[in-house]
């Protein structure tokens, strides 16, 4: 008698093998490209709420991995590489700055005649 369990996930490449020499078997298949890029977008939250719920240093390194791994898998997909990421993470750091300490912001206050910054936000209700 077996136990069902709903996955509906990416696994490694590697555990489907480790789980069948544990007795369990794994009902799945071959995503499309559209639906691999739709589900490393769903595993890159998944592990990045991991990310946030570490509360050590060793820890910490294992979750960046695994969101490095889904960076890397998502850069494969889209033939992108790491010169040009690092290339972006610059300019942007150039224009925006870097994420600091000194730097969280509770609240903000728009002048109800900048349209333009009202309707950026707006857009993006959940965020702010």
């Amino acid at each position: 008698i077996m136990k069902k369990y709903n996955f509906n996930k990416l696994i490694r490449s590697n555990l489907p093998e480790r789980m069948k020499k544990e007795g369990v078997a794994l009902f799945g298949r071959h995503l499309t490209d559209e639906e691999f890029a739709k589900e490393l977008k769903n595993k890159l939250v998944e592990e990045a709420g991991e990310v946030q719920d570490t509360d050590s240093r060793e820890d910490m390194i294992k979750e960046l991995a695994d969101v490095m791994e889904v960076i890397e898998a998502l850069t494969l997909l889209h033939g992108i590489t790491k010169e040009e990421i690092e290339k972006e993470r610059l300019l942007k750091c150039n224009i925006n700055g870097r994420f600091l300490a000194a730097n969280f912001v509770d609240y903000i206050e728009v002048p109800v005649s900048n349209h333009k910054v009202i309707e950026y936000l707006e857009k993006r209700p959940g965020l702010f």
